[in-house]
């Protein structure tokens, strides 16, 4: 039996990627990777059919070339909307489990759930990569798993990935850093309590969060990443928002859901987007506390002379101001 896991986090396509098994979820329906992959496997004559599972169940397909890893397994789940932090590292725990019925599985391939449909992205790669380490130190997983790849298509978020999982195992027993990147866990001989960043899934079943409300354009996204981000965690919130230019499940179910259960919605009103004000409009008419922001007073479509609106010119000056706000909610 392999004692030692080598996991890594790559920028890529899954269904490029050559593993002995590429791992993907059945939501009750085909999403993102899952339905690219099963596009993929379509065209060589692998039905979509014959990839639907039910919730729990899990089933093995050879990919006849439709993919660069010979083998597929598709995990039955709950639907996209219910699979949160909590279920994906228990997906992670599954995966293993099922691979235990291919004992000479080496190298498997997975991506990272979660940040497309608007979970927290670091607290995501968190709780699959806990799952992981968790399930793997207790012993599960075939005889010969060396390496599992968590590959992500943007490369971008795949660099902010990896320094999530650089803090996150940080100080996790049987794990350890190597040179070039990626983590070597080691198996353990006696039972141990699962890693720190392994109690993502429970704890962000409780951790309050901060649904933000704003356009998907490239112009934005580093006022996202610098500007609200860093501000909303240093709050004790994580940070959700829905992509719905990828997204393609029920997306206003999804954003409802997540505006209703927030502690509060950040809103960017800039480039007018009529998404955000009818997010704002459903926010407002569920009582939710929410902040305002905009880069240009003349970028808003309705007078906010009697609501709390925070006008930027730079990222740094957001950064304060949101931080400051967030303060005055706690």
């Amino acid at each position: 039996m392999s004692t030692a896991l080598e996991l890594v986090l790559e920028a890529g396509d899954i269904t490029e990627a050559r593993a002995d098994v590429a791992l993907f979820k059945y939501a009750q329906g085909f999403h993102g990777a899952s339905q690219a992959a099963a596009r993929r496997l379509d065209a060589v004559g692998v039905s979509s059919s014959q990839l639907e599972v039910a919730p729990g169940d899990s089933r093995f397909v050879e990919t006849r070339g439709g993919l660069k890893a010979p083998l597929v397994l598709y995990l039955g789940t709950v639907r996209l909307g219910d699979f949160g932090y909590h279920e994906i590292r228990q997906f992670a725990v599954r995966a293993l489990k099922a691979l235990e019925s291919r004992p000479g599985l080496r190298h498997l391939a997975s991506t990272v759930h979660g940040p497309n449909y608007g979970l927290d992205e670091d607290e995501a790669v968190l709780a699959f990569a806990g799952g992981l380490v968790e399930a793997f130190q207790r012993g599960n997983g075939p005889q010969g798993l060396e390496r599992v790849t968590l590959m992500e298509l943007n490369s971008r978020r795949a660099l902010r990935l990896r320094k999530a999982l650089e803090r996150g195992l940080g100080g996790t027993p049987g794990v350890q850093a190597l040179p070039g990147g990626g983590f070597r866990v080691q198996r353990m001989s006696a039972f141990v309590q699962a890693p720190p960043l392994a109690s993502a899934g429970t704890v962000s079943m409780e951790k309050p969060h901060a649904f933000v409300a704003m356009p998907f354009a490239d112009e934005l996204e580093d006022t996202y990443h610098y500007g609200i981000l860093g501000p909303v965690k240093s709050a004790g919130l994580l940070c959700e928002r829905v992509d719905q230019a990828v997204f393609d499940g029920p997306i206003i179910q999804r954003i409802k859901e997540r505006i209703e259960t927030a502690k509060v919605v950040i809103a960017d009103l800039s480039m007018a987007n009529p998404n955000v004000y009818l997010e704002v409009g459903y926010a407002w008419g569920r009582g939710r506390p929410t902040v305002l922001l905009v880069r240009d007073v003349k970028e808003l479509r309705f007078d906010v002379a009697s609501y709390r609106c925070i006008i930027y010119r730079s990222i740094r000056e957001l950064e304060a101001s949101l931080t400051r706000e967030l303060e005055r909610l706690a």
